[in-house]
């Protein structure tokens, strides 16, 4: 067996080991980000190899894969090792008042490494607490055109570039806490635009008045409840994560998944399946419909039914 095939047999066999050991919660998938951030290692281990390749020392090549299966150790170190941060110091407080005679609102959320928890009962548009380290601050943006608001929610702050922890628990750790807990209207049917890094997310939709759900997110873990006051098309693009549906059985549910590298229970499912699409029987029938597009990378989905 050639020395390069069996290295990289080693490679496949050691990426297969972590999504084996993420599945099992033996690893964090926050480990995929301390992957990402290796990314260079390639281009080391190119140049190491092509310098080698036709030489007399052409035995050096075989530093290459080793520098990558190095990283590779290196990545599963560094999510497992809690990273120590300043003690967070503030926790800030915000609300958006209800502009008369408002129709409806859109939402912008953007959000970084933490713990993201969002649910209805506010008396206003929006209303939050934010624990946040010291150099990092929430900052919003808010405009009404033709009784339609339009929030944008951010943050502002540098601290060098963010480092990540570990999961555990479903919860984020690294940042000592950097959590928002959002509470949103009931009344007013709304649009969200939700983005997060690294983060653990809890989406509790069910008595809010999403009609869409556009949700961006990387290395995370979400809990998602929709509900079934309204109809509502949402849309998921996720990178390597954990993805929980909670979906009533009175909604009539599509969802249009490639689910090729997710474990997930779709098939368990009541549903009619076509091709990617998957149909509950009461889709064409139910009051309100929930149609969702799904574009994930190596995940876990589970969808439960109440």
């Amino acid at each position: 067996m050639k020395r390069r095939t069996l290295f990289k047999g080693i490679i496949i066999i050691l990426l297969g080991i972590i999504l084996l050991a993420n599945n099992f919660q033996v690893l964090p998938w926050g480990v995929w980000y301390q992957l990402l951030r290796f990314w260079p290692v390639i281009l080391i281990a190119v140049g190491i190899d092509l310098i080698f390749k036709k030489s007399s020392f052409s035995f050096l090549q075989v530093l290459s894969p080793l520098i990558i299966i190095a990283a590779i150790g290196g990545a599963i170190y560094l999510s497992q090792t809690g990273i120590t941060y300043e003690k967070v110091d503030q926790t800030l407080e915000f609300k958006q008042p209800l502009s008369p005679d408002l129709r409806q609102a859109h939402i912008e959320i953007n959000f970084g490494a933490g713990r993201l928890r969002l649910k209805g009962g506010s008396t206003y548009l929006l209303d939050g607490d934010f624990t946040t380290p010291s150099w990092l601050k929430p900052t919003t943006r808010y405009k009404v055109i033709d009784k339609e608001g339009f929030l944008e929610l951010t943050e502002t702050g540098k601290r060098g570039g963010f480092q990540f922890g570990r999961w555990e628990e479903g919860r984020f750790w690294g940042l000592k806490e950097h959590l928002w807990n959002l509470r949103l209207n009931n009344e007013i049917p709304l649009t969200l635009k939700i983005e997060t890094g690294a983060s653990s997310n809890y989406l509790d939709l069910s008595s809010l008045k999403v009609t869409h759900l556009d949700l961006d997110t990387g290395a995370s873990n979400n809990e998602i409840k929709f509900g079934d006051l309204t109809s509502i098309k949402a849309n998921i693009d996720a990178g390597v994560c954990q993805i929980k549906l909670f979906i009533p059985r009175s909604v009539g549910t599509r969802i249009e998944a490639d689910t090729a590298l997710t474990i997930n229970n779709l098939n368990e499912l009541d549903f009619r399946k076509e091709g990617d699409v998957y149909i509950s029987s009461n889709y064409s029938t139910a009051e309100t419909q929930l149609d969702l597009e799904l574009d994930a990378g190596v995940s876990n989905l589970r969808v439960e039914l109440y």
